[in-house]
């Protein structure tokens, strides 16, 4: 009984976040591998390679659990002819429980070279997104339904709008981002949307030797209304072909007062690995060890990632390592 008592009330908890718009935002989608791939978090990354990039991520959360997240990406990224200004297109499709977002983003960058080696980027993405709530798969627990919750399948196209800042050399980077930047009112929709969040990563790139680099990362995930997202990374780059490393991924109150309780800590540790298996090829995979009531219930994200290399002055220009 007690092991069935903690799974309805994470069902429950799932319920509420996914499934309560006039108490809860949809929350933004959660991605492990981003360290690969930045233009998911921040539009300013577009066109940061100075080579065109094509990635797709599947991630499974909490996999095995009734009702659990799930979250398809694709996006392209290049330079424009002009060497200053970057171009992208990010697709998404994330559910959870009864509710769905679909989304498209078309990003642009600008970028300014502030000397040789460092470059500071200005990003846009306009796009929208189609939100959809199946209320004919809601299962209430009372004979009285919940007004607030709408009993049959309602969907709305709503427009969307990312802004970024990404400045890089060729060892350190920083980024600051900001997400679902147009306010909707509770009674201008019939479903949840996401929240406003901002994004703050930074990372470097240390030589552990001549066939060996060490990357350590941080990501802020902030929205003012609940507790920071905080993820703590490490990488080690072995023969510029394997990325190998770990994440830790947790909340602290820095806005809010809010008391947390263990599933607000979203506590997790992750492992991941990107291999190069051709210079132009790459394939990466995450497991996601919840540490929380939900620790049962592994995460599992895969990645894909072609480069179109390209000549230039005689020889082959490759993936820069941020």
């Amino acid at each position: 009984m007690a092991t069935f008592g903690k799974k309805l009330n994470i069902v429950l908890v799932l319920l509420g976040l996914a499934m309560a718009p006039a108490a809860f935002a949809q929350q933004a989608p959660q991605y492990s591998q981003y360290i690969f791939n930045e233009l998911v978090i921040n539009p300013a990354y577009a066109g940061s390679k100075q080579i065109l990039n094509i990635n797709a991520t599947y991630r499974s959360q909490w996999t095995g659990f009734d009702g659990a997240p799930t979250t398809q990406t694709i996006s392209i990224d290049g330079p424009a002819r002009n060497k200053s200004l970057g171009w992208g297109l990010h697709l998404m499709n994330d559910e959870i429980g009864v509710q769905r977002q679909t989304g498209a983003y078309l990003n642009a960058a600008s970028r300014i070279s502030l000397d040789r080696f460092s470059t500071l980027a200005l990003g846009l993405a306009v796009g929208a997104s189609q939100y959809t709530l199946d209320g004919t798969r809601l299962r209430p627990g009372s004979e009285m339904p919940d007004m607030a919750v709408p009993q049959t399948r309602v969907s709305q196209l709503l427009p969307d709008l990312k802004v970024g800042v990404f400045f890089n050399t060729e060892r350190y980077y920083a980024g600051l981002s900001a997400a679902s930047l147009i306010p909707f009112k509770d009674s201008e929709t019939d479903i949840s949307t996401p929240r406003r969040h901002y994004f703050l990563s930074s990372g470097y790139l240390f030589d552990l030797g001549r066939h060996m680099h060490l990357k350590p990362s941080i990501l802020i995930k902030e929205d003012f209304r609940s507790p920071t997202g905080v993820d703590l990374n490490v990488f080690l780059l072995l023969q510029r072909v394997v990325w190998v490393g770990a994440s830790y991924r947790t909340a602290v109150p820095m806005f809010t007062k809010q008391e947390m309780k263990q599933l607000d800590k979203r506590n997790a540790l992750a492992v991941m690995a990107q291999v190069y298996a051709t210079p132009r090829f790459r394939v990466g995979y995450s497991y996601d060890i919840t540490l929380t009531e939900l620790r049962n219930y592994g995460s599992h994200e895969v990645s894909l990632g072609y480069t179109f290399l390209q000549k230039k002055y005689g020889r082959i220009l490759t993936p820069r390592n941020l």
